[in-house]
């Protein structure tokens, strides 16, 4: 019930949350019969958030750890939205691990039904952009319930969920489908020998995995190669031709660099350390002076001059009214739910679900107390739904300029300092040529 009822408010939630978000193979979700979503599990709530509320039609259920249901109002509301808890040995020891079987019991009457049941394969939740170790429960699970039931035509489908930031609001989300995987094939094998079939469907599902997600080998590499990311992405996509707003061309761009690191680091180990120090001290000066790396591009040298500023602001101070009129309708949740995530919020696997969860609730009570509002004081409920009305749109607005406004301000910063600090700017710029021309040799 819980679930049916929040499921459309969420769609809108995750739209606002989300700069962008696209799905690529989502008619691999459609496939009949029962299945299970192997994903991989970055982000916390946030992972079966947005696969429950974009990418599935009817309603998905999921595995979750069983030492979040807490016996009470917590239970029930868990149980409304479809979660199933699964118990790990450090949830209760041996004797939480006998509470799988009716969790096994219940999955298996669902699948029997034809449901959809996602399960986080890496079995732990990690903000890192790799796949981590397959746990040998889910092939165990999995055959088991083959082997108990009737469930010849189970089907597993991997998932690939993608953050470009995953705690950040207004980041981007894609979440790469693959091939569907038809259990059968393997049951033969599974009754002759059950250990060594649930290895080898591990060793087919990893690099299936792989494949959908951006994979990086060393996590000492995911600092120098999102500054890679950022300093090659306009001219990869201007090469390329591809589209920013299209996010499977950015995952493909993404690997691109992941692969010349992933190599280079088991090659030239020594290069991708020094390219490292050298994007580390480039990015620190930036930040250091409040600036972006496109405004050091030559690319983009030809927005950066006075008539474009001037042009921009103009544009600013055009719209200034409505901007001021969108911060009125949504500063206060949008600071409320900031204060409160960093102070309840430790684990940062968590924060982004947490955030959009509380904020998502924070602008209900809002906009719904703007409305009460303006009900009792004006003429008829009518101007206090104009007055709802015009405030979602100008949040939305203010919200969407908010980067043209930031790039605005920056190009300003980089024309002074390009006035007062002409040094500091060619210094950057032969900096950010040295770790091009160190990266090519790399390829």
């Amino acid at each position: 019930m819980l679930w049916h009822i929040l499921k459309y408010y969420m769609c809108f939630v995750i739209a606002a949350f989300f700069k962008r978000s696209q799905i690529k193979n989502a008619h691999h979700f459609k496939v009949k019969g029962p299945v299970i979503l192997a994903v991989n599990h970055p982000n916390g709530f946030m992972d079966p958030i947005v696969l429950s509320t974009l990418g599935y039609r009817p309603r998905l259920r999921y595995l979750a750890r069983g030492d979040a249901f807490k016996k009470g109002l917590v239970t029930a509301m868990l149980e409304s939205l479809g979660i199933i808890p699964i118990y790990r040995i450090q949830d209760g020891g041996k004797e939480g691990l006998k509470k799988n079987d009716a969790t096994y019991e219940r999955v298996n009457t669902l699948l029997n039904k034809n449901k959809k049941i996602m399960i986080f394969a890496e079995g732990l939740c990690i903000q890192e952009r790799r796949l981590r170790p397959l746990k040998k429960g889910v092939p165990r699970m999995i055959m088991g319930i083959m082997e108990s039931g009737k469930l010849d035509d189970l089907i597993v489908v991997p998932v690939g969920i993608n953050y470009t930031d995953p705690s950040q609001f207004q980041g981007t989300l894609f979440c790469n489908v693959g091939k569907p995987i038809k259990m059968i094939d393997y049951m033969a094998a599974y009754k002759e020998s059950p250990a060594k079939t649930m290895n080898q469907f591990l060793a087919d599902l990893t690099p299936r995995m792989k494949e959908l997600i951006v994979h990086i080998n060393h996590p000492r590499s995911e600092e120098v190669i999102s500054h890679l990311e950022e300093i090659y992405r306009f001219d990869y996509y201007k090469h390329k031709k591809y589209s920013l707003s299209n996010l499977e061309h950015d995952f493909n761009f993404s690997n691109h660099i992941v692969e010349i690191i992933n190599k280079a680091e088991e090659a030239q180990p020594e290069k991708v350390k020094e390219l490292h120090h050298k994007t580390t001290h480039y990015f620190s000066v930036l930040k250091k002076h409040n600036l972006k790396d496109w405004l050091i591009s030559p690319h983009k040298q030809h927005l950066i001059n006075y008539g474009v500023f001037i042009l921009r602001l103009l544009f600013l101070i055009a719209t200034l009214p409505i901007y001021l009129r969108g911060l009125i309708a949504s500063y206060l949740p949008y600071k409320l739910t900031d204060i409160i995530t960093k102070k309840k919020v430790k684990i940062v696997e968590f924060k982004a679900s947490f955030n959009m969860g509380i904020g998502a609730v924070l602008f209900l009570l809002y906009y719904n107390l703007q409305f009460f509002v303006v009900k009792a004081i004006a003429p008829n409920a009518w101007w206090a739904l104009l007055f709802l009305v015009v405030s979602v749109l100008t949040s939305m607005f203010c919200l969407k300029i908010s980067p043209f406004r930031k790039k605005t301000w920056g190009i300003l910063r980089i024309l002074k300092l390009k006035s007062a600090q002409p040094d500091l700017i060619k210094m950057l710029e032969h900096q950010r040529k040295e770790i091009i021309d160190l990266f090519e040799e790399l390829k």
